[in-house]
């Protein structure tokens, strides 16, 4: 065995950090020949022994892991190219998925790959989990860590989140509930806690001058704080550079007036994010032309949001948030929303779990803001401040200053032209 090692060496620049791993690896190689009584002849050991380091240092090198990580994984399954078939296509975002696979169940990765998706697809179409279908990697957390009985974990999840969501110390999240899922899901000993620290880091992204570019757009900081703890900032600082990119590309002018849109390929889609873009536009073009929903051509946002959070039936979307657009509108308790019913859309499509109570917090923040001397120069414009509160409501009053200072330098500007 040590002479066919050294000569198997010979034809590999091994580092030394992984020799040991190597030799741990050709060693269960060895014992799973004996226990399953395949004699290795002497002479080829040296080539069997190039192949499974061949097919070991592939496969760390293709899940990004360590060489001891798939040790099991190789000795079973020999190189792990299965795992990026067309089947598995839709972890592409999450790769950790596949490094799970392979290191819990090295006898059969894909195996248990496939039970995951089947385990998803089945939570997914369960209606007592359907308040959770906007964070799918909900379920799929589930599947993945919890197989003895997902149902109950995502029970216990959705009990946190709603006590969560009740406590007015976290109130700040209401339009960014997958922050709360993140709490309840991945800190699940102290899930306040977790988002106290959230609420800590996202005042300091907000403040820093290098991030103002999100200051319209607070659920890209909660998602910094909440998912890349260790270096928010570097993470803001990739979606700055890749939007940016998408937005100097001639082909995707289109959603130049719709950042939204280019932050949600970046980061939700980083696989591909101008595949996504394409998919998109085509399905909004589509959208736009279905005569069943006409009256929707001057809503892009709301045409793009069905393409984007229903891509398998963005009609079905769209019916179901005009539907409940239709009965909140037929509320007496909303009837002021009857004129400008993109608020309406606005809380059937984004806050589909309890459009009510979105709708009477825009009701009490636009009471609020018409009182505030600080914004009384909207007085004559009201629809800027409900575009404040529906539009804004994690920060509706730093919205109003921007509006409020950009008219006071546009009106600077043209005292200075004036002759």
């Amino acid at each position: 065995m040590e002479r066919a090692w050294r000569a198997c060496r010979r034809g590999f620049a091994i580092a030394t950090g992984d020799t040991t791993s190597v030799r741990q690896g050709i060693a269960a190689l060895e014992e799973m020949c004996r226990r399953r009584q395949v004699e290795m002849p002497d002479r080829l050991r040296p080539a069997v022994y190039r192949v499974f380091v061949d097919e070991l240092l592939d496969n760390a090198r293709m899940l990004a892991l360590r060489p001891q990580d798939v040790v099991a994984a190789t000795v079973y399954c020999g190189r792990l190219t299965a795992l990026h078939d067309d089947d598995f296509a839709c972890f592409a975002d999450t790769p950790w998925v596949l490094k799970h696979a392979a290191m819990n169940y090295p006898s059969d990765p894909s195996g248990f790959l496939h039970e995951v998706l089947e385990q998803v697809g089945m939570l997914s179409a369960n209606a007592e989990f359907a308040s959770l279908r906007d964070t799918p990697w909900v379920f799929l957390s589930a599947a993945v860590n919890n197989t003895g009985d997902p149902a109950a974990f995502l029970r216990r999840v959705m009990a946190e989140v709603d006590a969560l969501a009740r406590d007015p110390e976290f109130a700040c999240f209401q339009d960014t509930p997958s922050a709360y899922r993140a709490a309840a899901v991945n800190h699940p000993s102290d899930p306040a806690g977790f988002l106290r620290g959230v609420i800590e880091q996202v005042e300091k992204l907000r403040t820093d001058p290098e991030f103002a570019c999100f200051r319209d757009s607070p659920s890209v900081l909660r998602l910094a704080a909440t998912g890349y703890r260790s270096n928010p900032a570097e993470f803001l600082r990739g979606v700055m550079r890749k939007v940016k990119a998408l937005k100097d590309d001639p082909e995707f002018a289109v959603f130049k007036d719709a950042e939204w849109v280019l932050r949600r390929a970046v980061i939700g889609h980083a696989a591909d994010p101008a595949a996504f873009l394409r998919g998109v536009a085509r399905q909004v073009k589509l959208l736009a032309k279905h005569a069943e929903f006409a009256r929707l051509k001057d809503s892009t946002w709301l045409l793009r949001a069905a393409a984007i959070n229903a891509p398998a039936d963005p009609g079905a979307f769209l019916r179901e948030v005009l539907q409940a657009a239709r009965r909140l509108s037929d509320d007496s308790e909303f009837r002021c929303f009857r004129h400008t019913p993109w608020v309406l859309r606005r809380a059937a499509a984004g806050y589909s779990a309890d459009p009510a109570t979105f709708l009477r917090s825009v009701k009490q923040q636009v009471e609020a803001l018409s009182a505030d001397p600080e914004f009384a120069c909207f007085c004559d414009t009201p629809s800027v401040i409900l575009a404040a509160a529906a539009g804004y409501p994690s920060d509706p009053a730093g919205y109003l200053r921007r509006r409020k200072a950009a008219k006071l330098k546009s009106r600077a500007s043209k005292r200075r032209e004036t002759p």
